[in-house]
């Protein structure tokens, strides 16, 4: 598989203690950082290092004292969110605390909007992103994605759909809530450009999933465009799981979904992809799936850019 060869530099990868030297590291980042031991609420069984992966991470990285900073938006269960104890903890979280355990390596989670995670990465503010985000060809011109999750999207709408929402079509001439910078919103655009041209959707875009959630449930807006497994979790958590359902019965917009890396940090990514590569072959990614109920999306391949090998 191709992976980009432009960097932009090697970004300094200090032992990072605080949200003080995550700030004086990039200067922009705007939420907390949550440390790895705190995170991972489900990762209580042993993972084991294995050397000859842990061997193929840049060597400034491969001391104990190393620690990466990792970006995600805690907003947006089952992938991330915050718990009652205040640790960020999901699916994502999860697998991630996995295949950097596999790889010997420490990490801290800096929680910040959704719409400013790939540009904090290309500023080199953090290593990586951990944000459900999809792997697109537009993303990939930018940045290299690890992918160990097929996903697609989810029509949310009241419980017991009144405006008779089905499809993307019947979106066209009402309001319809989103996450800003999400793949959601870019579909939404695209709507608007071909099939709802003469009856465009309104679309309101806003900061977090839950945020645009609520313009549903409050009559702001006729639907939200999410994530499926995101929509499937809410709809069931929500209230007594009898406030919001997904509309749609078939698939849309599906897709790959990865941690994200800079363009060209050719090292990092590879060693992430055999990492996740490993726990899909020893079983510890089956048993996170199930826990999250989203066995559903299983990859047999950790792919890079949704190449397969």
């Amino acid at each position: 598989m191709a992976l980009g060869h432009r960097v932009r530099g090697r970004r300094a990868r200090a032992v990072i203690g605080s949200i003080a030297a995550l700030t004086a590291l990039g200067g922009l980042l705007t939420g907390c950082a949550t440390d790895s031991a705190e995170s991972a609420e489900g990762s209580a069984q042993a993972i084991d290092v294995h050397p000859e992966l842990q061997a193929m991470l840049p060597g400034e990285l491969r001391a104990k004292s190393a620690r990466i900073a990792v970006g995600t938006e805690s907003g947006y269960p089952p992938f991330e969110y915050t718990n009652e104890a205040g640790r960020i903890v999901g699916f994502e979280i999860d697998l991630f605390d996995a295949a950097s355990k596999r790889l010997g390596l420490k990490y801290n989670f800096v929680d910040m909007p959704f719409d400013s995670l790939l540009g904090e990465l290309y500023a080199s503010n953090v290593d990586v992103l951990a944000a459900a985000m999809s792997d697109t060809t537009e993303r990939q011109v930018d940045y290299d994605f690890v992918d160990y999750y097929n996903d697609s999207d989810a029509i949310m709408v009241p419980a017991g759909n009144p405006e008779g929402i089905k499809e993307l079509k019947d979106l066209c001439g009402r309001t319809v809530a989103v996450l800003t910078g999400s793949t959601q919103a870019e579909a939404l655009s695209a709507l608007n450009q071909k099939v709802c041209q003469a009856k465009p959707v309104n679309v309101i875009g806003f900061d977090t999933d839950a945020d645009a959630l609520a313009q549903v449930q409050a009559g702001k807006a006729d639907a939200e465009l999410t994530q499926w497994s995101t929509g499937a979790y809410n709809a069931k958590q929500v209230g007594s799981g009898d406030i919001f359902e997904v509309a749609n019965s078939e698939v849309i917009n599906p897709s790959p979904l990865g941690f994200v890396f800079q363009k060209g940090d050719v090292e990092m990514v590879r060693a992430y992809q055999a990492a996740v590569q490993s726990i899909i072959d020893d079983g510890t990614y089956a048993q996170i799936l199930e826990k999250h109920d989203l066995s559903v999306g299983a990859l047999e391949t950790a792919t890079v850019n949704n190449q397969q090998p």
